[in-house]
């Protein structure tokens, strides 16, 4: 019966000792550091650690502080978001809009050259492809809050600026005159004539939410709204603004 009592005191000893165990890193006041399985002893005046199969034992005054995993965690979550001052982020999605339009979904990719200028906001310079009724350039500023100093951390987002055309129009006077107008040239002069593309502004907020797989790549999906004003200069003084409305649906990558 005694040997009973005695075993199932221990067994109760070595589930206390081990739910006391817990993963981290251990520094100590030479400069060592040593990451592995650490438990304090009862008494609490040695610290056993236990690491790539090896076991050390170390008085408590040895020991400077101690990150267990939790805490290491959110001490790369602040380095992350505090020492890594330049990021650049590219992305692709589509512009989701009506029918009316000659395309109900342009595809889009930009990418950015970021800055933080604290831990939450950052600002920086943009530039991609999209392909509207023409094939544009958007060149936009790039405003960013991010709500979380941590890996993952919803954010929203503001971009402002100018899409410039890198290809004539062919299409865009069926928009612009009617077949019946009679105050409209012939269709036909007018496919020889044609308009010039002048681009026009562009505005983009939304909100995203972005997870940091390590300090140096990340991934992020974002929605916002984004509207664009293309400008049309022709002969004899015809002038068109066509203006988008669109939903932005993106993917991105991070990196630092």
């Amino acid at each position: 019966m005694k040997k009973l009592i005695v075993l199932l005191c221990m067994s109760v000893l070595s589930l206390s000792v081990f739910a006391q165990s817990e993963k981290g890193h251990v520094y100590l006041k030479n400069g060592s550091i040593l990451k592995g399985k650490y438990t304090y002893t009862n008494d609490g005046k040695q610290l056993k650690i236990e690491s790539a199969g090896n076991i050390w034992i170390f008085d408590a005054d040895e020991v400077d502080h101690i990150a267990s995993k939790r805490d290491v965690k959110t001490m790369f979550d602040e380095e992350a978001v505090t020492d890594v001052k330049w990021f650049f982020r590219t992305e692709m999605g589509v512009l989701a809009g009506n029918s009316d339009n000659s395309q109900s979904a342009p595809f889009s990719l930009t990418g950015s050259v970021n800055y933080l200028v604290d831990p939450n906001l950052s600002v920086g310079l943009g530039f991609g492809v999209e392909f509207l009724k023409e094939t544009y350039m958007p060149v936009y500023a790039n405003f960013e809050y991010r709500f979380k100093k941590q890996l993952s951390s919803p954010y929203v987002f503001l971009k402002a600026g100018f899409q410039v055309p890198i290809e004539d129009s062919n299409e865009i006077y069926y928009d612009v005159y009617p077949i019946w107008s009679s105050f409209a040239p012939w269709p036909g002069d007018m496919g020889q004539n044609g308009f010039d593309c002048k681009g026009g502004v562009l505005i983009n907020p939304g909100v995203g939410y972005q997870q940091m797989l390590s300090n140096s790549l990340g991934i992020n999906f974002a929605v916002g709204y984004q509207f664009h004003r293309l400008n049309y200069d022709g002969e004899n003084d015809y002038s068109l603004d066509i203006d988008y409305n669109r939903v932005t649906v993106k993917i991105g990558i991070i990196f630092n």
